[in-house]
């Protein structure tokens, strides 16, 4: 009852201000303690491999099969390199050495060669290979050590204010925060309200994702919230919205962002939903954008609620930003001639993840259900599924819910308090 004394303290206090028609302030808490075991998972060797241009790869050739650069005279001081087609090409397995030893005997004959006009050539057809090197396109997978299986306690506090108010003329405001157990306060939000709408600053989702929303997850924490998706505009901070018959729209940006002078494009988002009752179902629609420097995204979801039953599906595309065009090389091939190498097509492909769960509420108790696919072409999909169960001992509940995280296994199990 205490936070029901400090609540009302605090509204006396304002009304007695005389600084709004209407104000109250309203104080809450969660709390929870649990435990989250994570499968370990095996060890990944570390390798890099390399592919080259296909027309860098034939300039290479034609420069290993030049006469001049394959023989010796007094003044060369290494020795001749005669390589084979087989060895250039290799470097798509991962082998550069033919590269290097093919560099190594042109930087040769640019600092020993015979002539001035073979040390030219020399010296620019160097500068051709580096530029080569420098253009290969490596692959690098990371080494991961072994992991073990893992047991970690789970336990946090916060404590939520939140205080609203109303002008003589009818505009009401109003603020949240919230204080965690580190002492320290995070996500507060502020908002003013009328017949125009709704504008909300401080710690806000993208519109996008405000209308669109996330699958249903399960575990005292969220056993990683493998449920949630990957919005892009999650870092807004100033917000529109405004709502009528049922239909919702919101716009969000980020001023802060928008002040950094190295980001460039657009950094805004918007969302559009609808919700009313269907045959006696409670049915949602929301379609969502937003677009952050040249990468835009686009989402969907679509959710129906029936008695007990509750059943959400979300599809959300990013489309990694625009493709960037092949450049053209020179047509030369001759020693002497600066090679320009022709720019590989980089397709940034779209990544699309689609996911649904089902809910289900039998009086103090449910169960929850997901699904999450993420796609992208000539990469493995990603696959995430989790099913959990709550029960409401009244102003406790407790809470379980076991995920495969992409072929890693998680369980969640705690006790989730409310104050």
């Amino acid at each position: 009852m205490k936070n029901k004394y400090l609540a009302s303290t605090a509204i006396s206090a304002l009304v007695s201000l005389g600084t709004a028609a209407a104000a109250e302030i309203t104080i809450s808490g969660s709390a929870r303690i649990g435990i989250v075991t994570t499968e370990g998972a095996a060890a990944v060797t570390g390798d890099t491999t390399y592919t080259a241009i296909a027309s860098d790869s034939t300039f290479l050739e034609a420069i290993n099969s030049l006469a001049a650069y394959n023989t010796i005279d007094a003044a060369d001081s290494g020795t001749s390199v005669i390589m084979v087609d087989s060895a250039i090409t290799a470097i798509t397995a991962g082998n550069v050495s033919a590269i290097d030893a093919l560099r190594a005997r042109v930087a040769d004959i640019a600092a020993n060669g015979a002539t001035s006009l073979l040390r030219s050539n020399a010296t620019v057809d160097l500068t051709s290979i580096d530029g080569i090197i420098g253009r290969l396109d490596a692959t690098v997978t990371t080494a991961v050590a072994k992991k073990a299986d893992s047991t970690v306690g789970k336990n946090r506090v916060r404590i939520s204010f939140a205080a609203s108010g109303e002008t003589d003329g009818g505009l009401t405001y109003g603020m949240s925060a919230r204080a965690d157990q580190s002492n320290t306060s995070t996500g507060g939000t502020q908002y003013i309200s009328g017949a125009f709408g709704k504008i909300t600053m401080g710690d806000l989702e993208g519109a996008d994702e405000q209308t669109v929303g996330n699958l249903a997850g399960v575990g005292s924490s969220g056993a990683g919230s493998h449920q949630e998706f990957a919005y892009q505009s999650t870092d807004h901070n100033l917000g529109y919205s405004v709502s009528l018959s049922g239909v919702t729209f919101a716009a969000t940006t980020d001023l802060v962002r928008g002040a950094d002078s190295t980001l460039t494009g657009s950094n805004s988002a918007i969302g559009l939903k609808w919700s009313g009752d269907v045959g006696g179902a409670n049915v949602g629609v929301a379609i969502g954008t937003s677009k952050i420097g040249t990468v835009s995204e686009d989402s969907a979801s679509l959710s129906v609620a029936m008695g007990g039953l509750t059943i959400k599906a979300v599809s959300h595309t990013n489309d990694n930003g625009p493709k960037v065009a092949s450049v053209a090389l020179s047509a030369s091939t001759a020693s002497g001639t600066k090679h320009v190498g022709a720019v590989a097509d980089v397709d940034n492909l779209d990544t699309d993840t689609t996911g649904l769960s089902v809910s289900y509420a039998m009086d103090a108790m449910s169960v929850t259900a997901f699904t999450r696919t993420q796609s992208t072409s000539g990469v493995a999909d990603k696959d995430y599924s989790g099913v959990g169960f709550t029960y409401n001992l009244g102003g406790a509940t407790v809470k379980a819910g076991f995920v495969d995280a992409n072929d890693i296994s998680v369980m969640d199990f705690g006790v989730n308090f409310s104050f």
